[in-house]
């Protein structure tokens, strides 16, 4: 019985970790279950398609990243751009492991976004979540006089692209540093009137 509680979890974690180490198209049905040691007979009691199971992988891999890195980072014990400075490092850290394996979503929307379309909408409904953290940071900023008045979305917008270039350049490179050493030349993009 408890191995039956415990099967959804198992496919969701191993959906998370094998699509992220190497890519959709590339963990089959059967890698999955034998990845979670759950039967083809199971899989599909939980989930009708793979492409349902990574949507569930993507829920739980944007709270685990809400949970691990976005709110820690952007919590109000430091200045608003302390907090993009630290999301940066926090990053960093989550992708410091032998190999840089780069984003999750960001992977998964390079393969996936043409091919298909409820898996590119909740790529983008990550993403948006990521520009909220930022637009918050953004608004405070500016409030702060820490940087001049500006369209907040369209900063935040373009800090997201800035982050999902430098996991890219990470993932490049095989160096989770790249992000924590890009992360003051965010504060550039956003122009800020000194440092932090």
């Amino acid at each position: 019985m408890s191995r039956t509680s415990t099967a959804r979890a198992r496919l969701v974690d191993s959906a998370r970790e094998l699509i992220h180490s190497s890519n959709y198209g590339a963990a089959s049905v059967q890698d999955l279950c034998s990845a979670a040691k759950v039967n083809k007979g199971s899989f599909y009691y939980f989930f009708p398609s793979k492409r349902d199971l990574v949507l569930a992988a993507l829920d739980v891999q944007w709270a685990n990243a809400k949970a691990k890195v976005l709110e820690p980072s952007f919590a109000a014990d430091a200045p608003p751009l302390e907090r993009i400075l630290r999301f940066f490092r926090r990053a960093a850290q989550a992708q410091n492991r032998p190999v840089v394996l780069g984003c999750p979503f960001g992977n998964l929307a390079v393969e996936m976004a043409t091919l298909d379309e409820t898996i590119r909408d909740r790529v983008r409904d990550v993403f948006q979540g990521y520009q909220g953290y930022f637009e918050g940071a953004i608004a405070e900023a500016i409030a702060a006089g820490d940087i001049e008045p500006r369209d907040v979305s369209a900063a935040a917008e373009a800090l997201l692209a800035y982050f999902q270039g430098a996991l890219l350049l990470a993932k490049t490179r095989n160096d989770a540093g790249t992000i924590e050493r890009l992360g003051p030349a965010a504060m550039n993009l956003l122009g800020a009137k000194h440092g932090c």
